[in-house]
């Protein structure tokens, strides 16, 4: 045996084994593979969206080319109902950029289940961003509908007292009528002064009487609650009605 051979054997039995493991290194990747891997890696961390419910304009609304008819029934931008024009015709007329025409009462169908020539849908010319604010308006309601909340405007509190002055009276009953035509609820609360002079009788039963004018100049708002006498506390609860 060479002196070469007895040294490798004798470091194999001797040194080797008493040497730390060592780690072999990682063979290196390809170009090709490193950039799967990059890839896949960025897929995977990609953070997942949380399901939000996106709606579109045609979810709520059938505007344009999802109106099927060839004829319809329009109301022009001066409230004019016009029968039976040409729908082709009034997309024509129509600026495109900014509006929609949009079907607001669907058409009849005949017994055969064939669209009703003489009963077409109703349709009318709405700019995109009021279709927008009508959307979001309704988003907003389901939104407050599946927390429990209560989907009208929020109620207003008016407070009167019994000698309060005809100008601030009337004042006051114009922010009434305001609230009720919103749709509104609203608390009218009133009462005598705290300090000055006290109202009488007649100045009291005026009071009221202004009062339920104004409520019946808002069609539509009622009166649903009533607490207190005459000269005392008095409160009294309306609910509105908004007209479209």
């Amino acid at each position: 045996m060479s002196c070469y051979s007895m040294s490798r054997a004798l470091y194999r039995v001797f040194v080797a084994p008493n040497l730390p493991n060592r780690i072999p290194p990682a063979p290196r990747q390809t170009p090709a593979l490193s950039h799967t891997v990059s890839l896949l890696t960025r897929t995977t961390v990609r953070p997942k969206s949380h399901n939000a419910k996106r709606q579109a304009l045609s979810d709520y609304f059938t505007f344009d080319g999802a109106i099927k008819a060839t004829k319809i029934n329009y109301i022009d931008d001066k409230g004019a109902f016009i029968r039976n024009v040409s729908m082709d015709d009034v997309m024509r007329r129509i600026n495109r950029v900014t509006q929609h025409l949009v079907q607001i009462q669907p058409g009849q169908v005949g017994e055969s289940g064939d669209p009703d020539p003489n009963n077409p849908p109703t349709c009318k010319v709405m700019s995109k961003i009021d279709m927008r604010n009508q959307h979001n308006k309704k988003l907003e309601i389901e939104r407050r509908q599946a927390k429990g909340q209560g989907t009208g405007p929020s109620p207003k509190t008016l407070e009167l007292n019994w000698a309060i002055a005809g100008g601030d009276l009337k004042h006051r009953l114009e922010k009434l009528k305001g609230f009720l035509k919103e749709g509104r609820k609203v608390e009218l609360m009133l009462g005598p002064k705290r300090k000055g002079r006290q109202a009488t009788s007649e100045e009291c039963a005026a009071v009221l009487k202004a009062v339920g004018d104004a409520v019946a100049e808002c069609k539509g708002a009622g009166e649903t609650k009533r607490e207190g006498v005459p000269s005392g506390v008095m409160k009294f609860v309306f609910q509105g009605r908004k007209l479209e």
